[in-house]
């Protein structure tokens, strides 16, 4: 099972798990009366809470959200996806688990929904964000064109748990999903087991540049709880920034005052704009070269669209406070974790080029 890989990994700190599966089957069943047909839909909880109808069955799905791309992808059930955002093409991982991915209809794009190419790819459920779901003129076209939807979206780790599960039993892939909820925790408290005594005034102040130099954290968002979990101190989070349109934008001037001790982003050519900007030179991060790019492997560790919210976390602990994980390899440990969880095979150089956050992801071309 997937837990008993972390449980080898990290025998000394993690608890085992153990799934017993039973079985019974009788040899003959007693004569009654004949069976109800079969139901053709069953029912889903969403995360906006909503009760959908569903068929059943395996069905041909549109992903109007990346996110939900990456996590039919850990639950093994990319082959469903019939229909997609742009974004999800550019992702190398998913290059290797979809190779067609490139032909797949795109029919939303900055969530305005083409219902007709949603028709035309076939999909019989769509997975969409809470954003489009509060659009009334988006909305009705899938009403419309009888294709159900289901929200699956969130704002902080314990929602995002939750779409975890919703997906699974979305997708009856229950089982896969609760072996990465329970990785999900276990690395999250494993981390937190070893930096939990670091004082706070020992903690590495950081910016965090979300695919953009200036747009970053809210306080409250899921990437604030990202950095929290890893001993740093979001200088942002801590400076009460909010969002606006789902973004946080903030001034050069405010960065400043923040002082951040180093500076990491989700796009490496933003941390080469930092880098190199003249404008951004003042700042001690810059200075003293504490400026880099985080992980990208199914989507990019740290970002607020991240399936991989366990690994940022570990990354960014081991990274700051490399003495409080001497006992830990992580090119090993990202190795098998793709290995359990996306059936991937990558040598130590590939993983390296994962953990650079360079290469993994095409740029946008429009």
């Amino acid at each position: 099972m997937k837990k008993q890989w972390l449980q080898r990994l990290l025998s000394t700190v993690l608890l085992p798990m153990v799934i017993v599966l039973t079985a019974c089957t009788p040899m003959s069943a007693p004569a009654g009366p004949t069976p109800a047909e079969p139901a053709d839909t069953r029912t889903i909880v969403d995360c906006d809470g909503r009760t959908v109808e569903i068929p059943v069955g395996d069905l041909k799905i549109a992903c109007l959200y990346a996110y939900a791309g990456h996590s039919m992808t850990l639950l093994d059930t990319q082959d469903q996806i019939v229909a997609l955002v742009e974004g999800l093409k550019r992702d190398q991982l998913m290059q290797l688990k979809r190779p067609d991915i490139g032909s797949l209809s795109v029919p939303s794009a900055t969530g305005v929904i083409n219902v007709e190419e949603l028709i035309a790819s076939g999909a019989e459920l769509a997975l969409i964000r809470h954003s489009i779901a509060l659009s009334g003129a988006e909305t009705e076209k899938m009403d419309k064109a009888g294709i159900p939807y289901i929200v699956i979206d969130y704002t902080n780790i314990e929602e995002q748990k939750r779409s975890i599960e919703v997906l699974g039993e979305v997708l009856n892939r229950q089982e896969a999903a609760q072996a990465y909820l329970d990785f999900y925790e276990d690395t999250i408290g494993w981390a937190q087991s070893r930096i939990s005594d670091i004082p706070a005034e020992e903690r590495v102040r950081i910016y965090h540049a979300v695919n953009e130099a200036t747009r970053t954290d809210a306080k409250g968002s899921i990437q604030a709880e990202i950095t929290a979990l890893a001993g740093l101190i979001n200088v942002s989070a801590e400076a009460g920034a909010a969002l606006s349109d789902e973004k946080t934008f903030v001034t050069l001037e405010e960065i400043y005052g923040w002082r951040p001790e180093a500076i990491i982003a989700n796009e490496h050519l933003v941390t080469s704009y930092i880098l190199t900007d003249a404008k951004w030179q003042g700042l001690e991060a810059v200075q003293s070269g504490q400026v880099f790019t985080l992980p990208v492997g199914i989507s990019r560790w740290g970002h607020p669209g991240s399936i991989e919210t366990p690994m940022a976390v570990l990354y960014l602990a081991q990274y700051f406070y490399p003495e409080k994980f001497e006992d830990l390899d992580m090119v090993q440990f990202t190795a098998d974790y793709y290995k359990t969880f996306f059936g991937l095979d990558f040598t130590p150089e590939e993983i390296e080029e994962i953990l650079s956050g360079v290469g993994m992801r095409a740029a946008k071309t429009s």
